[in-house]
């Protein structure tokens, strides 16, 4: 017999423990980096700062000691720092998250409104100040904390709507720039002017209402587009001005080429000879004919396209007739499938008893069985054991109706007292109803067990015959 000496067994034992231990450390630093990622989220890492700090610098050295292979005792006190460090901080949670609570507010809208991009330094000084409030907090110091939560609220509405303007309004100072450049508000003043009350308006707006910026952009994208047109009419107004110093002749010309340009590509033949009115006229008068050829063309267009909505709403109304047939056809095939399906089923329970033993009836949704074969003594309610036989038979009925409830009436004929009648009728039923219980495996619920008495005969009380068919459960 071969076997392993100890020594050699606890070595085995060390070895295959070691992966296992070194998996279970690696999901301990990822666990505590999930907090810490949860926790920034809740804004941890302004509440206490100092705590959260002191976690995350914690982590990140047991992460380093895992990428470099270090002692797993060394990486599991790293571990246990930074899950220390992380419960210190959510010590302050709770009083930090009302001290903060407007400055969150604050500093959510200006993230909204791009705030690290475009006001970067006052976002920064609002960032330092929050972490300044929840230093205090730390320290215990509320009162100073809250100073300076509402001065960080300050710096970030400044940073907020200086946002907001940069981002709105910067494309149209760039404009303006550019027009400067070339001194458009000399050469275009009036468009200049223009422009620059839009752009004040817009900026004015921004003063008053920061959130109303749909109509803030708009005036910025009229007072962009103005900024553009006036560089342009002054580079214009400036090579103009150059061409007639030298050559106005070759200037004009080179203007009437651009019109010339344009009369060809509308087709329009065009004289400078008439004079540049006439020459208007006719582009003018051409650009209206191609506006009255797609204003038809769009007339036709939509004309088409009602015809088609006509045919579309044709087809939906067919397909909706013959979904509706097809819906019918299907509720009166289930139809009949569950009339054939509840014949077999009640042609297999008549077959289940003889003649003389009970009969099957149907009345709306129930199945009556009239077992006129249980036959109790005279003023008795004791279930005979000649009866055990039909009960059994009883039973298999009850099973092929599952998900049905059974309700057990007994019935007496008129002879003797009305109140003993009823009271012999209930209890005929309810011996019924046990003994049902008794060889099922039914829920007691599922079997009711009531009493008619005399009031409910099928036949005449006046012959033996009648009142032996009255007698029934």
């Amino acid at each position: 017999m071969s076997y392993l000496r100890p020594g050699i067994l606890s070595l085995l034992c060390i070895v295959l423990a070691a992966p296992v231990q070194a998996q279970n450390i690696e999901s301990d630093v990822s666990t505590l980096g999930d907090s810490l990622a949860q926790a920034r989220s809740d804004n941890l890492h302004l509440i206490a700062p100092r705590a959260f700090q002191n976690a995350d610098e914690a982590h990140q050295e047991a992460q380093q000691m895992v990428n470099e292979g270090d002692k797993i005792s060394d990486i599991r006190e790293a571990v246990q720092e930074g899950q220390q460090q992380l419960s210190e901080a959510k010590e302050f949670e709770g009083i930090g998250q009302v001290i903060l609570q407007d400055a969150f507010v604050a500093r959510g809208d200006a993230v909204e409104a791009l705030a690290p991009q475009y006001a970067k330094e006052d976002w920064n000084e609002a960032e330092e100040m929050i972490r300044s409030a929840g230093r205090e907090i730390e320290k215990g110091d509320q009162e100073d904390a809250r100073e300076d939560a509402k001065e960080a609220v300050g710096l970030y509405r400044s940073a907020e709507l200086k946002s907001i303007r940069a981002n709105l309004l910067g494309t149209a100072r760039e404009q303006r720039r550019a027009a400067e450049e070339v001194e458009a508000d000399e050469w275009a003043a009036q468009t200049w002017k223009e422009a620059s009350s839009k752009l004040r308006k817009a900026d004015q707006i921004l003063e008053t209402d920061r959130y109303n910026r749909e109509e803030s952009r708009t005036l910025a994208e009229e007072a962009t587009d103005q900024f553009a047109h006036a560089r342009r009419l002054a580079e214009t107004a400036q090579r103009i001005d150059e061409d007639v110093e030298t050559n106005s002749e070759e200037a004009l010309l080179r203007y009437e080429d651009h019109i010339q340009q344009i009369a060809d590509a509308l087709g329009t033949e065009i004289t400078f000879g008439d004079g540049l009115e006439t020459v208007t006229e006719r582009l003018v008068a051409s650009v209206q004919s191609l506006k009255d050829d797609r204003r038809n063309l769009q007339n036709s267009l939509d004309q088409r396209r009602q015809r088609i909505e006509r045919l579309e709403q044709v087809t939906d109304s067919l397909d909706a007739r013959l979904a509706d047939l097809e819906q019918r056809e299907e509720k009166v095939s289930a139809q009949l499938q569950e009339k054939q399906e509840r014949q077999r089923m009640l042609d297999r329970v008549r077959n289940v008893f003889d003649s003389n033993e009970a009969s099957v009836l149907t009345s709306s949704d129930q199945l009556i069985v009239r077992m006129q074969g249980l036959n109790f003594p005279s003023g008795s309610s004791e279930i005979q054991p000649q009866n055990f036989g039909l009960l059994t038979k009883l039973q298999r009925v009850i099973r092929e109706f599952s998900n049905g409830t059974v309700t057990i009436s007994g019935h007496t004929d008129a002879r003797g007292n009305d109140a003993r009648n009823q009271k012999l009728s209930e209890e005929r039923a309810q011996a019924v109803r046990q003994y049902l219980l008794a060889n099922m495996n039914v829920p007691s619920d599922r079997i009711q067990a009531v009493g008619r008495g005399e009031s409910q005969p099928v036949a005449t009380n006046e012959t033996e015959e009648g009142r032996s068919k009255n007698r029934r459960i």
